[in-house]
């Protein structure tokens, strides 16, 4: 922090993104010399984690579906994103998600082109693909560095570092460690031995042992102050990435902290639900192991589930009968339930869902969902669709679809679902998309349907499709 206050820079924030898979985990792990790898279930990164390493401070985001909504949180402090794409495959769905977060921010990008130690590896082609969505190469004319390395050699890491560096001299980041406290929280979890804990990233003025601070109108009295190689130190400067203690609540994720108490900047884990009798939907309680976990998973939900409770930490026995009372179901992220309690729900006839895999819990969640409209033991739901249009064609009348849900195939049997009931059951006839008669369409899908026998169907009227 004295280098900060005698150049007047700090050091630059920088996010990584990527595609899950495409090695942004390895390629961290790869400049830090830390194996963090091989403690991932699953290979998907769970928590966002802050790690300083020449001069650098690098925000690992994960890469996974679930976690869309951290990703934009990560944003909010950082300087320049490097992009990770995999040279053997090229950019993929979560690489446009990621692209978008970089447009909408107008944060520098830097794209790591991964895995070019690979036999598939093929650089042209993902050039070629930079340029349709935008983000041309500079020895194509355009302003975006692209940068060959491979997480597993090694190659490429130091020049990678390079630019990083030379685009911060260039935005000449000023160190301000005498203003007034801002910073950022990036993780938060309620540890069994020392309470609730927060990991932050320092972007204004400084962070001192004893220190009072507020996330939101959360207090903190700073009891200890940990830097990213688990060393106790007594203050953190700006772009410092720390954890620290003291706090009388578990504080919510992209929350700011400052001297003083404000208005909450996140209420998402603030919302009282009340649960609606007459549009019934999948009622859980839902825990995890951190705050940052807790949101994204809530955020990973349809409007078909129903949120009843939801905390940081192991299930209680309170969750238990609040599940019995409420005809819930609990879904647990990565934390570790007491053998009595697990038997306390089996006496209740509460079903409780554990994994450490975020998609694990995801899935379970979408499967349950799809088989609510019609819960017959005989009747499987196979997917959903809302009519939105209507058309005709050689005077046959075609309903205009989105599939909103898992797949609708041609000859599945259906339901028409109106105002919440179902009124007719028919067959798919057909599915068209422009000229072309398809055989099946699956979520996030338009596309022209007909039935037969007909059905005189409307607007907003609901098709489920189901096999027996």
């Amino acid at each position: 922090m004295a280098q900060n206050k005698i150049t007047g820079f700090r050091p630059p924030i920088v996010t990584v993104m990527g595609h899950v898979d495409h090695g942004k985990t390895s390629l961290l792990d790869k400049i830090r010399s830390t194996d963090v790898v091989k403690r991932e279930a699953g290979g998907i990164t769970q928590h966002i984690g802050a790690y300083q390493v020449q001069g650098i401070t690098f925000i690992d985001t994960p890469g996974h579906a679930a976690f869309c909504d951290m990703r934009s949180r990560g944003a909010q402090i950082t300087d320049i994103i490097v992009l990770v794409i995999a040279a053997t495959e090229g950019i993929m769905p979560q690489t446009k998600e990621c692209i978008e977060y970089i447009k909408k921010s107008d944060i520098p990008v830097i794209v790591a082109m991964n895995k070019m130690d690979l036999e598939g590896a093929s650089p042209e082609k993902i050039k070629g693909q930079l340029v349709e969505v935008g983000l041309t190469p500079e020895e194509y004319g355009g302003q975006t560095s692209l940068v060959p390395v491979s997480a597993k050699t090694g190659q490429g890491i130091d020049n990678l570092l390079d630019i990083i560096k030379l685009n911060a001299e260039v935005m000449e980041l000023k160190s301000e460690p005498e203003s007034a406290l801002e910073a950022f929280i990036i993780e938060s979890k309620l540890d069994k031995s020392r309470g609730p804990v927060a990991s932050l990233i320092v972007q204004k003025g400084t962070l001192n042992l004893g220190d009072t601070v507020y996330a939101d109108n959360i207090l903190c009295k700073i009891k200890a102050i940990i830097d990213d190689k688990g060393n106790n130190i007594k203050s953190a400067g700006p772009s410092t990435p720390v954890e620290i203690l003291g706090w009388q609540l578990v504080p919510c994720v992209g929350s700011t902290v400052t001297p003083e108490k404000h208005e909450p900047t996140i209420t998402e884990c603030k919302v009282k639900y009340e649960y609606d009798e007459n549009n019934p939907k999948l009622k859980i309680i839902l825990k995890a192991d951190t705050e940052g976990t807790l949101q994204a998973l809530k955020h990973s939900f349809s409007d078909d589930v129903f949120i009843l409770s939801e905390g940081v930490g192991a299930i209680s026995d309170n969750d238990v009968f609040m599940a019995d009372t409420g005809k819930a179901e609990i879904f647990a992220f990565n934390v570790n339930t007491p053998k009595q309690i697990l038997k306390l729900a089996e006496t209740s006839q509460v079903k409780v869902f554990q994994s450490k895999l975020i998609y694990e819990i995801i899935e379970n969640i979408q499967a349950q969902v799809l088989k609510m409209p019609e819960p017959t033991i005989d009747a499987t739901i196979l997917g959903e669709g809302l009519i939105k249009a209507e058309f005709k064609i050689d005077k046959v009348r075609i309903a205009g679809m989105q599939c909103t849900k898992g797949e609708i195939s041609k000859g599945d049997l259906i339901h028409l679902k109106r105002d919440g009931k179902i009124i007719k059951d028919t067959k798919v006839d057909g599915i068209h998309q422009g000229k072309t008669i398809v055989e099946k369409i699956k979520s996030g899908t338009d596309c022209g349907i007909t039935f037969k026998p007909y059905v005189d169907f409307k607007l907003n009227d609901v098709i489920i499709a189901y096999n027996k």
